[in-house]
């Protein structure tokens, strides 16, 4: 028996996953999960779909509270052409949420239950807790607890009208069309819209403000961030020839809103600042994406690591990823560079552009429009870069946008 505390586990869900897909001994694995997303299937689907092809698959998914992403469910669906997905919903005010996992051979087994779902957070980063238990079933005790167990995940994998499906391509259309499943696009639009809705309704809520009522009071940031282990690398798809990204001229990137230029920091570093806009300031549940954009990233590769320092391209998206650490303040940040292609490698289009994300710390103390954010190379081991914000009023910032 043992026990997982993510996410400073020497073990995590992901990885437990990981080395049992990897693993021949293993004939079955089925799994009953509450949510299902990109950030977390585009870890395991090569694995996934690998040990299907010589294994028994069968995953029950469910689809409540909009946990659950189109991605997520094609990702699935893809990596198991020998296996079944099962769609469970009851649609009442009832959640299907469980999170069990079990790979099973001749004589032996091994579960894990407890919180994690199948997303980065759940599998890597957030703080979860799970039991994993491996089972001799030549005992009779262990066999009597896996057939309890397989009996559960049997009721939630019996398809049923009006209760559980077998996801196919055509049913996965369904879903989308009735508006059970969502994009992960559409999933934090609905994320950003909710968050503003609560801002305009409960400023008191945010810190860093005043208190009406209260002259001169300012609320205490209670909680900061501190970093956690981050997930491992996406293993690159087979090397393909990158698509060519259009250019975009100068006066372009202004159009966009996107202001940035090679600076030399106070260290000597290269560095690059970016002026914001409205839209990038902080909102509750957004992205904490910046754009930077594929001109900026093609001005000065090396500043970015463009592009030997990413993984990729993914064999879904096309997408490229770095995973860096940013020293911001006393704090340092575990957050990552990501270009996406204007094709994805099904033909579809995508979004084209290069975005610096999970900054969550830095644009947290983003005041207005045309606040600047400063990034430079680092020198300190386990760093790549480091940032601070300047802005608007700053004597500093009337320097550097001229500058620009």
């Amino acid at each position: 028996m043992q026990f997982i505390a993510q996410p400073f586990a020497e073990v995590r869900l992901g990885e437990f996953l990981l080395s049992h897909l990897a693993d021949p001994q293993w004939t079955a694995f089925r799994a009953a999960v509450a949510f299902v997303k990109r950030s977390g299937t585009q870890h395991i689907r090569r694995p996934l779909r690998d040990f299907s092809a010589r294994a028994r698959v069968r995953i029950s998914v469910g689809v409540d509270l909009y946990g659950t992403s189109r991605e997520g469910l094609a990702d699935l669906l893809g990596a198991t052409p020998h296996g079944q997905i099962l769609i469970y919903r009851n649609n009442g005010p009832y959640t299907f949420h469980p999170k069990v996992y079990v790979f099973k051979s001749d004589q032996r087994a091994d579960v894990i239950i407890g919180s994690g779902n199948l997303t980065a957070g759940g599998l890597f980063t957030n703080y979860e807790a799970s039991v994993a238990a491996s089972l001799n079933l030549t005992s009779a005790a262990d066999a009597d607890f896996l057939n309890a167990i397989e009996a559960t995940l049997d009721g939630w994998s019996q398809p049923q009208e009006g209760l559980c499906y077998l996801l196919t391509a055509d049913l996965l259309d369904e879903l989308i069309a009735s508006g059970v499943v969502r994009s992960e696009a559409q999933l934090t639009e609905m994320q950003q819209a909710a968050a503003a809705q609560h801002s305009l309704a409960s400023p008191e809520s945010k810190a860093g403000i005043e208190i009406p009522g209260e002259a001169n009071v300012q609320k205490r940031a209670l909680f900061a961030t501190f970093p956690v282990p981050l997930p491992p690398p996406v293993p690159a798809a087979p090397a393909r020839p990158a698509p060519e990204a259009p250019r975009i001229e100068p006066r372009d990137e202004e159009a966009q809103g996107i202001l940035a230029a090679a600076v030399e920091a106070s260290s000597g570093a290269s560095a690059f600042i970016v002026s914001v806009l409205a839209v990038d300031l902080p909102v509750l549940g957004s992205s904490n994406e910046v754009t930077i954009t594929k001109y900026i990233r093609d001005a000065q590769p090396e500043f970015w690591g463009w592009h030997s320092r990413f993984n990729g391209p993914d064999a879904m998206t096309g997408q490229y990823r770095r995973n860096i650490h940013i020293r911001y303040g006393d704090r340092l940040i575990s957050a990552y560079l990501i270009d996406f292609p204007a094709r994805k490698p099904d033909g579809t289009k995508a979004s084209a552009d290069f975005r610096l994300g999970s900054i969550a710390a830095i644009v947290a103390d983003l005041q207005q429009e045309d606040d600047l954010i400063l990034l430079w190379q680092s020198n300190d081991p386990g760093v790549d870069y480091s940032a601070r914000v300047v802005r608007v009023g700053e004597a500093e910032h009337d320097q550097l946008m001229n500058g620009m």
